[in-house]
């Protein structure tokens, strides 16, 4: 049995989702998080087993001009584009999933919780272009393409910028 709960400050957890993303992703996201978490309209949520070993965790917060990411964004849409997406805009900032636990529907949970009760209009997030299984978790909750590639920086991987409407 595995249960949702909402992302607090917990020490514990925050450091079991930095082990997770780091078995993952092979990087550190603990001060990005605890970062994050003081942004305006966070919320997270995670899924842990009963035994309490994490399965997975989402969060996002509202996306607002002045942020790293939200200023990035900006940059690569049209201003068409960024008044439907950016404008009043939820940003779905990391979606994780332990390998062992992927294709069960814990992904599609977390998003669905995770945007349940969100006011703003749309909500965007981005994924690696070649990330086909992610690519398809969002196609089939809804979300569409806004911009192929955007390429954050020199360094990483090509990715696509995705939308949902919510309201």
């Amino acid at each position: 049995m595995v249960q949702l709960l909402a992302i607090d400050k917990n020490e514990n957890i925050i450091n079991k989702k930095e082990e997770l993303y780091k078995q993952v992703w092979n990087k550190s996201i603990k001060e990005r998080l605890i970062r994050h978490t003081t942004n305006e309209g966070f919320r997270g949520y995670i899924i842990i087993t009963a035994g309490e070993e994490l399965l997975g965790f989402a969060y996002g917060y509202t996306s607002l001009p002045g942020q790293y990411y939200h200023e990035l964004l900006s940059k690569e849409v049209s201003q068409k584009q960024y008044e439907t997406w950016l404008k009043d805009c939820f940003e779905v900032v990391e979606l994780v999933v332990h390998p062992l636990y992927r294709n069960k529907g814990y992904g599609k949970k977390l998003i669905h919780e995770l945007l349940k009760g969100v006011v703003n209009k749309t909500a965007v997030l981005t994924t690696q272009v070649n990330n086909t299984v992610a690519r398809h978790l969002y196609k089939q909750m809804g979300w569409i393409v806004v911009k192929e590639p955007f390429i954050p920086s020199e360094q990483e991987a090509s990715y696509v910028i995705m939308g949902k409407v919510l309201n």
